[in-house]
């Protein structure tokens, strides 16, 4: 289940929305409050952004919390006793990071809380990724959570792993939260890892091949592109090369995604 981000046919911008799924064994609105200093904890003074409660729009509206975060900025917890839809959640476990290696798979879940946030104006930023993904680790502590589903990630992570990873320092700890990835073997036997979550910060998915016997230190290397990504804030020329080391020239080519030929994403092969 993912936000589309579209204009409006008189050209101008509709809000723009992230959104997300913390699922819990139990149906339960955490208070505004623990939400509110579980959130202090994570953003850890990297972010200048600040949570505060607002006044529900609808007083009768009980299974809901309204939230400022930051400027222009406003935020959603809404809690739906059952579980999401479709096994969408239970499904989207085996692309994230927190079940690969561990053999962790997503716990029952009899309710979950709808987190979203809203922006009017400008797309996406890193600094809003990063301030959502304070929000849905507090949201998850306060509330005893089993899981995050992210949907424009394309993964369910632990809860566990996501509020380990969300309060740790850096950008790339948060990058593996913003991205599942999906494992395939390419036909000559070489694994590929395709990243699922880059079109959140309108940037292109990377599909990294490599000998399977590398396919660890491949996953590393992806995380180490995507941040390199980020950081630049556009895409490669078709064509120029990247690489481990300063030495290293790996070439950057594109081609339709391997789950979704309408989408186009780059190619790195390690020989």
């Amino acid at each position: 289940m993912q936000a589309e981000l579209a204009g409006n046919a008189d050209g101008s911008e509709k809000p723009r929305l992230n959104l997300a799924f913390v699922l819990l064994a139990e149906p339960r609105l955490p208070t505004a409050k623990d939400i509110i200093e579980a959130f202090n904890s994570f953003t850890n003074n990297r972010q200048s952004v600040r949570l505060s409660q607002e006044k529900p729009s609808n007083p009768a509206a009980k299974d809901m919390l309204h939230f400022e975060l930051g400027e222009n900025h406003s935020a959603y917890v809404m809690l739906l006793p059952v579980p999401v839809p479709k096994h969408e959640a239970d499904d989207a476990a085996r692309f994230s990071l927190s079940s690969m290696g561990t053999g962790w798979k997503l716990p029952v879940h009899n309710a979950h809380l709808l987190v979203t946030q809203h922006r009017s104006g400008s797309p996406t930023t890193v600094d809003d990724l990063s301030s959502f993904t304070s929000l849905l680790a507090a949201v998850a502590e306060a509330s005893g959570a089993v899981g995050v589903y992210w949907g424009n990630a394309g993964a369910t992570h632990s809860a566990s792993f996501f509020i380990s990873m969300a309060r740790e320092e850096g950008l790339l700890p948060r990058i593996m939260l913003w991205n599942g990835v999906s494992f395939a073997h390419e036909s000559d036997g070489r694994t590929s890892i395709l990243s699922l979550g880059m079109q959140q910060l309108g940037l292109p998915n990377l599909i990294l091949v490599a000998p399977r016997t590398a396919a660890n230190s491949a996953l590393g290397f992806l995380f180490d592109a995507l941040s390199y990504l980020i950081d630049r804030g556009s895409p490669l020329p078709d064509g120029d090369t990247i690489g481990r080391d300063a030495d290293e020239r790996l070439k950057v080519r594109y081609v339709p995604s391997p789950i979704d030929s309408t989408k186009i994403v780059w190619r790195v092969e390690i020989p």
